[in-house]
């Protein structure tokens, strides 16, 4: 499979695989006017393609995960009554991981493909190994926030400690902190994706 230039700044990737005896041209564009751009990155034998016009979408599509991380943030910074906080914490820290797994798994399912057999030494590509980084980074976090929730649960369960509270809260912070950097990531490929359109 090569690469081929139209002249207009549309690169394609085609190769041709026989079905008895018709012949079935198949194509990946970098650069679909319909869909949006497509930036690849490669990974052993598949390349990992990321669809910013699908990506941003995702992100856009789902204020109910951003509100809840909003609320989040304010809960780890406001001092009202220890019970009350964990309370809303356990209850906030659950939606998020389930609003994460969704969004997580959009993401996965349209923004991102992996797709075998292109060769990915034609200047479309982005910075290698950003694309695997932001996809692989999903899972640490989405495990990262089950483990969260769980704390918060277990430590409502047993009682309430104000010094496990404190750290919980410490531990969310961190965790906000890690998933603004995904997103920015996230963010940036998909701007780099549509300037190489």
């Amino acid at each position: 499979m090569d690469f081929k230039s139209n002249g207009k700044d549309h690169v394609a990737a085609s190769s041709f695989s026989e079905l008895g005896q018709r012949t079935i041209p198949i194509c990946y564009s970098p650069i679909q006017e319909a869909q949006g751009a497509m930036s690849i990155v490669e990974t052993m034998n598949e390349t990992l393609v990321i669809n910013p016009a699908f990506l941003q979408e995702i992100k856009d599509s789902n204020p109910e995960c951003w509100d809840t991380q909003h609320r989040l943030r304010q809960l780890c910074h406001c001092d009202s009554d220890p019970a009350d906080r964990l309370n809303r914490l356990v209850k906030l820290l659950g939606a998020f991981r389930d609003h994460l797994a969704l969004q997580f798994a959009l993401e996965e399912s349209y923004g991102y493909q992996k797709v075998r057999g292109i060769n990915t030494t034609a200047k479309v590509l982005l910075n290698p190994g950003l694309i695997d980084k932001a996809h692989d980074q999903h899972c640490t976090l989405y495990l990262e926030i089950t483990a969260l929730s769980e704390a918060a649960n277990e430590l409502q369960y047993r009682g309430l400690e104000t010094g496990q509270l404190e750290k919980l809260i410490q531990q969310v912070c961190d965790f906000d902190a890690k998933l603004i950097q995904h997103e920015t990531l996230e963010s940036d490929l998909i701007e780099q994706s549509f300037e190489l359109s």
